[in-house]
């Protein structure tokens, strides 16, 4: 995949909360691996932050998911 491939979305954490990012095009099984370590790590010391990062800016990811996925019915959230 490219950058400016149809299919490739360039910035994930406009659509999702983002706690590791994974160098590589396409990443090596080995880099995979080190950043699920590091996410382990994030949440064992409590750092994995992007749930609460989810809750509290949904409505700003809600409506930049809306923009690259048409016509998706969306289910309503009421927490």
């Amino acid at each position: 995949m490219y950058y400016d491939s149809y299919n490739t979305i360039n910035r994930l954490d406009h659509y999702l909360p983002v706690d590791v990012y994974i160098a590589g095009c396409m990443p090596r099984p080995e880099a995979l691996l080190a950043g699920f370590e590091k996410l382990k790590e994030l949440i064992k010391a409590g750092k994995g932050e992007g749930q609460n990062e989810y809750a509290e800016k949904f409505e700003w990811y809600k409506a930049n998911q809306k923009k690259i996925i048409k016509n998706w019915d969306m289910p309503d959230y009421n927490w």
